[in-house]
């Protein structure tokens, strides 16, 4: 009787005093929960997103990609609508504040509910008849399911990281950068290959496994700036359909990369840039504790990883530095911009296959001058409205060679990313900063004149 009491106070109060606050499939839902709880035990269990150290919970992703795939969440009164897929036309659902979403299995009713109190997980609730059936093969049943859907509706994203009193943290925001292999300019036959042995990694889980190796790849990107390090790796990620996650190494102590590396999860591409300074950084430790931290980190990233390691250099530099001390999976050397490379950026950016002056382009490529795809790209995408000015800006922005391999290698470390002290050094600060000569800008008109007859052009030049 005096159960029978409560349930009845309880039901009036909730018909007087809340119908203008709730809908009626809320005022419902909660009458059949608080029935429910009187009548029968429930087990509650949280999902949380983060760990007590910070990392994030696996689980929690593949709970929240399974309730997405629920039919019944599309009649919820206020579930948030997210973007999902490689599609802007794809979406998917996920429970509001106090949301409650109901499931079925083995016979056996469970909902999930994302609490309103701010915290970032999902509860479960399952009647302790069920709990010792279903509980185990529920969850493993979420798990399957999850990863069945979730290239489906999750685009990847891209993670930075943050520090705030100490506690280092994973952020990420959506992933738009336009980068894929089919926009890449670089050599036909390494684009080829690369994205082959892409597709052969993701192939091969049970062979890493039979062998005892982790189920990651890393690889070394080495080239000078702006020839396209980051796009190739962020192209890499999209063809992947992985997350991207940046770290700038020359930033990073060797404890919060510790902690950064330990918090990624499976399906990650992790992009660690500017390792030649870091090397510069870590090189009084020696090679032996240099060797050490690479051999961890490839160790203790976990499966279905992807490490992409930046250096600036050229091949010879970066070859002396790396091959004797480290061991990445596969080398990958991006030279700076050609002439078909060239040509096949003026044909994106302007539109434009043959050009007078492209035999110029074509001679001063041919003597040894150099530029960079990003600086071309920049150049033409700035001033795209003149074909003719741009090649001519182009013309004058080509530089000499980058610091001799040669001269580069004998400095070792200390000649990476630096400048001022050595030959080999004092080049590179010149080659990045500088700008071309005038006795340069007039030989080049001189060319430019023989060939578009451009009156008055050699005279506006020198001056």
């Amino acid at each position: 009787m005096v159960l029978l009491f409560l349930i009845v106070v309880s039901l009036l109060s909730i018909i007087i005093f809340l119908p203008w606050v709730w809908s009626r499939h809320d005022l419902l839902h909660c009458i059949r929960q608080l029935i429910g709880d009187c009548l029968q035990e429930y087990q509650y269990f949280t999902v949380p997103r983060y760990h007590s150290n910070s990392q994030e919970n696996l689980l929690f992703c593949k709970v929240a990609a399974y309730i997405a795939s629920l039919s019944n969440l599309e009649e919820s009164d206020t579930a948030s609508i997210f973007s999902g897929g490689c599609s802007n036309n794809e979406f998917y659902l996920q429970p509001g504040p106090g949301e409650t979403v109901h499931d079925s299995f083995l016979g056996a009713q469970v909902t999930w509910t994302k609490p309103s109190d701010g915290h970032d997980r999902f509860v479960l609730r399952i009647s302790n008849e069920d709990r010792v059936r279903i509980l185990r093969p529920y969850i493993l049943h979420v798990k399957s399911e999850a990863s069945k859907d979730k290239s489906n509706y999750r685009e990847p994203c891209l993670f930075t990281h943050t520090s705030n009193n100490g506690d280092t943290r994973w952020i990420s925001v959506p992933f738009t950068h336009p980068a894929t292999f089919d926009t890449l300019v670089i050599d036909p036959v390494l684009k080829k290959k690369v994205y082959s042995d892409l597709e052969s990694f993701t192939k091969n889980r049970s062979n890493y496994h039979r062998l005892g190796r982790v189920w990651n790849r890393s690889y070394l990107i080495y080239g000078w700036p702006g020839t396209g390090k980051s796009s190739l790796a962020v192209a890499m990620a999209k063809a992947l359909h992985f997350d991207i996650r940046i770290i700038d190494m020359a930033r990073c102590s060797i404890d919060i990369l510790e902690r950064l590396l330990l918090h990624t999860r499976p399906r990650s591409l992790i992009l660690l840039e500017n390792f030649d300074l870091y090397l510069n950084k870590n090189s009084a430790s020696g090679n032996t504790s240099i060797n050490s931290i690479m051999n961890w980190v490839k160790s203790c990233c976990g499966d279905e990883r992807v490490m992409v390691f930046t250096m600036t250099g050229g091949e010879d530099l970066v070859y002396h530095m790396v091959v004797p001390l480290f061991r990445f999976d596969v080398h990958i050397y991006l030279p700076v911009c050609d002439f078909n490379a060239f040509k096949e950026l003026a044909e994106r950016y302007l539109a434009v296959k043959e050009h007078d002056l492209f035999q110029v382009i074509e001679e001063e490529f041919e003597s040894g001058m150099q530029i960079s795809h990003a600086s071309v790209g920049e150049i033409m995408l700035a001033n795209r409205q003149s074909t003719t000015r741009t090649i001519e800006l182009i013309l004058e922005a080509m530089k000499p060679p980058m610091a001799s391999n040669a001269s580069s290698s004998s400095h070792g470390l200390d000649s990476i990313g630096k400048g001022g002290d050595g030959n080999g050094d004092d080049k590179l600060a010149v080659i990045g900063n500088g700008r071309a000569s005038k006795d340069k800008i007039v030989n080049l008109t001189t060319k430019i004149c023989r060939l578009s007859n451009v009156g008055g052009l050699k005279k506006m030049l020198k001056e």
